[in-house]
């Protein structure tokens, strides 16, 4: 007698089901590529801040957190390229297209890392070169403001009737 025949695998297995095919779509707000970007750039040394238009500005400054979008715009396309804009502050004495390259590699990067998407374009426009005593100073008196807001807000309650 044959041993091979008696470990003989059995043939009557049975079928794995089929898998119903799933549609899959995997969509980024725009809002979440600024905020990639945002947070990217600025940890760039040599990005002092993201300085936004005058309504974003205004608006931060009744904000309690920072705000990361600020001074970020995308475009994306077919949800597979986005293209970004940057409207950033300076550390003043730094070389700018240096660290403009820098900028552009670590948000290529990061965006592909985290979302899967290709950049295609940066623009980046230096709205400002500053020293770190010029941008505490602006610091300080964006929290002036918003301390001084919050304060008549408060006075504000207090006058109004029960």
């Amino acid at each position: 007698m044959d041993n091979q025949n008696l470990h003989r695998p059995n043939d009557t297995k049975p079928k794995p089901e089929a898998k119903p095919e799933i549609k899959k779509d995997l969509l980024f707000d725009d809002s979440v590529l600024q905020k990639i970007a945002g947070k990217t750039a600025s940890e760039i040394d040599g990005v002092m801040d993201l300085s936004g238009n005058i309504f974003s500005d205004m608006t931060d400054r009744f904000r309690k957190t920072d705000n990361l979008k600020k001074g970020v715009s995308v475009d994306i396309e077919d949800n597979k390229r986005v293209t970004v804009e940057l409207d950033a502050i300076m550390k003043y004495g730094t070389k700018a297209p240096e660290v403009f390259d820098q900028v552009t590699d670590a948000i290529c990067k990061n965006v592909k890392e985290m979302t899967g998407m290709d950049v295609t374009a940066v623009k980046l426009t230096v709205k400002d070169m500053m020293t770190d005593e010029e941008l505490q100073a602006q610091k300080d008196a964006d929290e002036k403001a918003k301390q001084e807001k919050a304060n008549a807000e408060a006075d504000n309650k207090d006058l109004q009737p029960a």
